[in-house]
């Protein structure tokens, strides 16, 4: 059994690093495996043709597929899933394998705590429609923040693990260099802010911002990479720092396989 982790999905936009040429790994997985997505999951938007085909071919690979909410969601379908108590957390459930990590839960899989929260602001959202291509619920509210904090309270404010879309304000500079970042803090960035200094954590994995780098010691953006759960891009391990020693155990992925990401060149900007 393990878990994985990548980044953006975008319905069928970028699910193509799923497939068997890219990750080859997953033919050998079952469904006590997981894959975990972080955010931008697009595959609950608007129940067309091709959004179908793609969540049947998601439900029949081989693996249980597990996804935080990005900002490009259809938060009110996301919101009308049925709703499960699943690893000690609520789950909104997709299909048989398929399943929606919300907002500010605490889950136990295969011995690991993993802490998520979905959402991020659409830094495009004045090109989009709302109730067509942009959702007022991309972002969470005060009710989902105060919950996710009495569950970290009940937890101790430690965890092994954290997915979520967007990332801390302080982080933002060292994904795109302090003269280069395009996107300001928000609620939630800031909110993210104080876990970065109040929680326990080994390791923190975001995306939206469409790059997979390690950001030592114990963060990690993913998109096209597909990282085994405790591991950051290209097997590096989490460091240890003055507020974080929990030793990492070794992780279960076969490292003679290597991960294949498609040929396209890297968008720097989140969609």
């Amino acid at each position: 059994m393990g878990i994985y982790v990548t980044g953006d999905l975008h319905g069928g936009i970028d699910i193509s690093k799923l497939s068997g040429r890219h990750f080859p790994l997953g033919r050998l997985l079952t469904k006590d495996d997981y894959l975990i997505i972080a955010g931008d999951f697009g595959l609950v938007w608007d129940n067309g043709a091709e959004e179908l085909y793609w969540r049947d071919w998601l439900e029949d690979r081989p693996w249980t597929t597990l996804f935080v909410d990005g900002n490009h969601e259809n938060h009110d379908m996301l919101a009308e899933l049925p709703e499960e108590e699943w690893m000690g957390g609520r789950v909104g459930r997709l299909s048989p394998s398929v399943m929606h990590l919300k907002r500010g839960q605490i889950y136990t899989i295969e011995g690991s705590t993993i802490f998520t929260m979905g959402g991020a602001t659409s830094v495009d959202r004045e090109w989009r429609v709302p109730g067509r291509s942009w959702w007022a619920g991309e972002m969470p509210t005060e009710a989902e923040l105060d919950a996710a904090e009495a569950a970290l309270d009940e937890a101790g404010w430690k965890v092994d693990y954290v997915v979520t879309h967007c990332c801390a304000t302080s982080m933002l500079e060292r994904v795109y260099g302090s003269d280069q970042v395009w996107q300001g803090s928000d609620a939630l960035t800031e909110w993210f802010e104080i876990l970065e200094h109040k929680l326990d954590f080994r390791l923190w994995y975001f995306g939206h911002h469409h790059q997979d780098r390690s950001l030592p010691p114990d963060h990690c953006v993913l998109f096209r990479d597909i990282v085994p759960l405790g591991e950051m891009v290209d097997g590096e391990l989490p460091g240890d720092d003055a507020e974080r020693t929990a030793e990492l155990a070794p992780g279960d992925a076969d490292p003679t396989i290597e991960l294949d990401a498609p040929g396209d060149e890297e968008d720097p900007m989140p969609v």
